[in-house]
């Protein structure tokens, strides 16, 4: 599964070099099939390999990005310290594992379908991106796996059935920086190839991240009402809408029956336990437990409470997945203090 990409710096983050390192142009040769794909394939594009081949490694803050590892990747408390080797959203690695049903995303390819959720935990079916594409299409069958791309996946749109083309362009024009949707129904033009959603990408992928340098997450404050499609709560909401609607409570303000996501600790009375957020008086960005922010122009070093601090799904979680409970970016279950829990909860530490 291990493919060498010859790739571009990662300050360009598209994928450069020769295109016999991604393609070929026959699936057969002398009469058979090449020997080198042990009977695997033919793949779309004239792909010599499929999503999980190209991004399945041990990172070492190379060009290529892997979010699939054979081997157990280096993981500290948050997975953010010098020496581990866990980029932002995680490793697919732990899922794999026995009992890894609830450590991230059951995979199509990578691991069998987790028979608690048949389908997305709070799935609403009408969610949908800026291209208009709907996951699943309104629909999700009872059992089907969520996907890299597509349909059923996260990245590109929901509208191709195919994962190569719902990422079209992806690869060729990959960037990273600031990433405002040139065209918000392109994959290509959004952050992470997530179609019509904003950000700022580190160049490394958050390879052992710093206050100064990490990924800039696009977020509003509205847990009431999630309308703006350029945010990473967006994104989640597509599968996972229950958790950001707000009848009933259900997420959204206090009492609180759910965690509260797209909301801005800003809101806080000035003396709150929230402001302390990285240190009184500094609040310097915690790397382990990211905030989002609605100016993504630049990468934010401290937070300033002015639309700076909003809390989103990914603050807590790792989209691929972690060696924790529910994909969580620390111990909870474990930690009686919980965790990274007490970064936000100051007064609980």
């Amino acid at each position: 599964m291990l493919l060498a990409l010859a790739a571009a710096p990662s300050a360009l983050a598209a994928v450069t070099g020769s295109c016999s390192n991604c393609h070929t142009m026959h699936y057969s040769q002398d009469g058979g099939i090449l020997s080198e794909w042990s009977g695997q394939g033919p793949h779309q594009s004239l792909l010599t390999t499929t999503c999980i081949g190209c991004h399945t490694g041990s990172n070492r803050g190379g060009d290529t990005p892997f979010v699939f590892s054979i081997s157990a990747p280096l993981y500290d408390s948050y997975g953010v310290e010098m020496g581990t080797d866990t980029l932002a959203g995680g490793n697919f690695y732990w899922v794999t594992q026995a009992g890894g049903d609830n450590r991230g995303h059951n995979v199509a390819g990578l691991a069998p379908a987790d028979p608690a959720f048949p389908v997305p935990p709070g799935f609403e079916g009408g969610r949908a991106a800026a291209d208009g594409s709907i996951p699943g299409g309104g629909g999700w069958p009872a059992g089907q796996q969520v996907t890299c791309a597509g349909v059923y996946g996260c990245h590109g749109s929901h509208a191709e059935a195919h994962s190569t083309s719902a990422i079209k362009g992806g690869h060729h024009k990959g960037q990273s920086g600031h990433i405002v949707p040139s065209d918000p129904f392109t994959a290509d033009s959004g952050y992470r190839m997530l179609v019509g959603v904003a950000g700022n990408e580190d160049s490394a992928w958050e390879y052992q991240p710093t206050p100064s340098r990490h990924n800039q997450y696009k977020g509003v404050d509205s847990p009431e009402v999630l309308t703006d499609l350029s945010t990473i709560g967006s994104m989640c909401a597509r599968c996972h809408g229950q958790y950001h609607d707000g009848s009933g409570n259900v997420g959204s303000r206090s009492p609180w029956v759910r965690h509260p996501t797209d909301y801005d600790m800003g809101n806080t009375a000035v003396a709150s336990e929230y402001r302390d957020y990285g240190g009184s008086g500094v609040n310097t960005y915690q790397v382990g437990v990211p905030l989002a922010s609605v100016d993504v122009s630049s990468v934010h070093a401290s937070v300033s409470f002015a639309d700076d601090a909003i809390v989103t799904c990914l603050s807590c979680h790792r989209a691929h997945g972690s060696p924790w409970y529910r994909a969580m970016r620390w111990d909870y279950v474990g930690n009686p203090m919980g965790g990274g829990c007490a970064i936000c909860h100051t007064s609980k530490d």
